[in-house]
């Protein structure tokens, strides 16, 4: 599978992204690296660059995009960043034809095996989609339901979108009607008639880094 790794970055996880680029260098199964910057100016692009350089990663493209919604408390502007980021990924991996995207959260260390393992998941079940997920970070004893660890096929990405509506126009003001919730991307598959599995335990161990 030509399988693309999509992930939103930003400089307030700076303290996380060296250690998940040297974790993506080491992963076995070979994949592009596409990151979505919304941090403000591009100061963080040519700061994470270096990383990539460091680190030996060839095959990765930076966008960088910035919003201006000032009606928009910083949660609900923190989120939407994080919601256009999987938009534009979503667009870009089904533009460059690729056969799925792998959405893994910058803050997340997965073992070297464990795209192989989403990949044998994904053909044996027929999924369109496999969420591989590990208890919550701050509360131990609950599941965490993000899509920090996912890989989505090319059929999943044709069925289902990320912002409010399939247009994914952010110039309007959000402020009173926007709500994020990445469940609704898994909603809208099983309402075009696709399927997804979640599993928990699979891929292990998964580290949630924080800052220390």
């Amino acid at each position: 599978m030509k399988i693309l790794i999509g992930t939103p970055i930003n400089q307030l996880k700076d303290y996380a992204l060296p250690k998940w680029l040297e974790n993506v260098s080491r992963l076995e199964y070979p994949a592009d690296l596409l990151l979505v910057d919304n941090s403000p100016g591009l100061d963080y692009v040519a700061k994470v660059k270096a990383y990539c350089q460091k680190y030996g990663i060839t095959n990765f493209r930076i966008e960088h995009f910035e919003i201006k919604q000032p009606h928009l408390d910083s949660h609900k502007l923190r989120s939407l960043n994080v919601e256009v980021a999987q938009e534009v990924i979503r667009r870009d991996a089904l533009k460059q034809n690729y056969d799925a995207w792998f959405s893994w959260e910058c803050d997340q260390i997965i073992p070297p095996d464990a795209l192989n393992q989403l990949v044998g998941l994904m053909n044996t079940g027929h999924y369109l989609m496999v969420v591989a997920n590990s208890w919550a970070r701050t509360i131990p004893d609950e599941f965490n339901t993000n899509m920090g660890v996912t890989l989505i096929s090319k059929q999943a990405l044709n069925q289902s979108w990320f912002l409010p509506n399939q247009d994914g126009d952010t110039s309007l003001d959000l402020s009173a009607s926007y709500n994020v919730d990445e469940t609704m991307f898994k909603k809208r598959l099983l309402q075009s008639g696709g399927n997804y599995v979640e599993v928990y335990g699979v891929i292990k161990p998964i580290y949630h880094l924080d800052k220390s």
